[in-house]
């Protein structure tokens, strides 16, 4: 079989999933693999011609469609791949010969279904069959409808608890999930994880969505704790994985691990991902957000930021993401932690940011004045108070004031 590679391998060069389904070589090396489309395949996937993510869910949705049973002779492949190089010479555009297409496929109404369905995909977790495609957890949505005032546990596209208080408490065992609401604790049954054709597990999200003013504790079957504060929207699996623990944060939590060497607990945020194995730490990372940061209270962190080398955090150390640029620093980890014991601890920091924090932590906005924002504060506030009281004991030790307008805490100077 006559074939010129180069002209082949170029043009590839830059094909989407849409480009790949309609290509008659690609559809018959799929279909009727042979030594030389494998090896050609393999060496388009290692110059990177073709985006690894495509290749694969284009594999995924023409193993989706039905396919006839009448098999495509060497002789005919042979035949589509150099009408093909005939006519990439004046264009590379590739025209589908449909009498052979034909022959080879044919697509039901359900086979469209699922292209049109899987086509919204973008990501195939690295390492797993071409044959399986798995919707990452950084793609999981927030419900359409936002959540303003109650926490949300959110089961399933059509079943979302609501939950009462200020605080509540979500504790998920092998069968059910326990929701302690105050004194009140209400017991669901989980619904886990589905075997597919293939022995493939089907895996169901999870996501646990906190409004400002408001803050929950979840703790996971293996034993891992988190403490989510206001603000904050948390996707997890129902059940983790054998290989590895993972879950997506947007906001801030505190975390301790339950140690699994065999398991790595790995968090996802929009710029980076930890690397966990028994460790407790703090993560802030509201998308809104220009500064993102890590500190570390005990053990070890892996931490992935995008396009950079990875970087090691110790104890005591807070990794610090400001619009892509990132730095690693001592601090006093009990500053970054201490909203779990309600307080707020804060060193040099502006009065624009800790009102920020504030407005966050109570679910009432509050607005500094230009002339007072950037003022810079240190101190405790106790956040068992009210929002009133907490202002209160501020503009008593500072030269600031507050009043309150159209539900709006607006801070002056005094």
């Amino acid at each position: 079989m006559m074939i010129e590679e180069d002209d082949m391998y170029k043009k590839y060069d830059g094909y989407s999933v849409e480009d790949l389904l309609s290509d008659d070589y690609f559809i018959c090396s799929m279909i009727t693999p042979t030594d030389e489309s494998i090896s050609f395949w393999k060496e388009i996937l290692q110059r990177k011609t073709v985006h690894p993510d495509d290749y694969h869910l284009a594999c995924y949705l023409l193993d989706s469609l039905q396919v006839c049973e009448e098999p495509v002779s060497v002789v005919e492949i042979e035949d589509i791949w150099n009408n093909i190089l005939r006519e990439n010479k004046g264009n590379l555009a590739v025209k589908r010969k449909n009498k052979v297409a034909k022959r080879i496929l044919y697509w039901s109404l359900s086979g469209i279904a699922s292209l049109l369905l899987c086509l919204s995909l973008s990501h195939i977790y690295p390492g797993r069959p071409a044959s399986v495609a798995v919707l990452s957890i950084e793609e999981v949505k927030a419900p359409e409808t936002p959540v303003t005032e109650d926490i949300h546990l959110v089961l399933s596209e059509h079943e979302t608890m609501k939950l009462d208080g200020q605080d509540a408490e979500i504790v998920y065992n092998k069968e059910s999930i326990a929701v302690k609401e105050g004194a009140a604790v209400r017991d669901k049954k989980i619904k886990r994880q589905q075997k597919q054709a293939g022995g493939n597990e089907a895996v169901t999200y999870n996501q646990l969505i906190v409004p400002n003013g408001k803050r929950s504790t979840l703790i996971f079957e293996d034993g891992s704790k988190m403490w989510v504060n206001a603000g904050t929207r948390v996707v997890y699996p129902v059940c983790f994985a054998e290989e590895k623990r993972e879950i997506y944060i947007e906001g801030e939590a505190y975390f301790e691990i339950s140690q699994d060497v065999n398991r790595p607990f790995v968090v996802k945020a929009k710029n980076f991902d930890l690397n966990v194995l028994g460790t407790s730490f703090n993560v802030m990372a509201y998308e809104k957000d220009a500064v993102q940061h890590v500190v570390l209270v005990s053990g070890k962190l892996e931490i992935h930021a995008q396009n950079q080398e990875e970087t090691i955090l110790s104890p005591d150390e807070m990794f610090l993401s400001l619009n892509g640029v990132t730095q690693v620093r001592k601090v006093d980890v009990s500053d970054y932690i201490s909203w779990t014991h309600g307080m707020y601890q804060y060193k040099s920091d502006s009065l624009d940011l800790i009102m920020k924090r504030l407005s966050r932590y109570y679910g009432v906005e509050i607005v500094c004045e230009p002339v007072v924002a950037h003022l810079k504060f240190s101190g405790k506030l106790d956040l068992k108070d009210d929002l009133n009281g907490v202002l209160s004991g501020v503009s008593r030790t500072s030269p600031i004031d507050y009043h309150w307008k159209d539900s709006v805490f607006i801070i002056t100077n005094k």
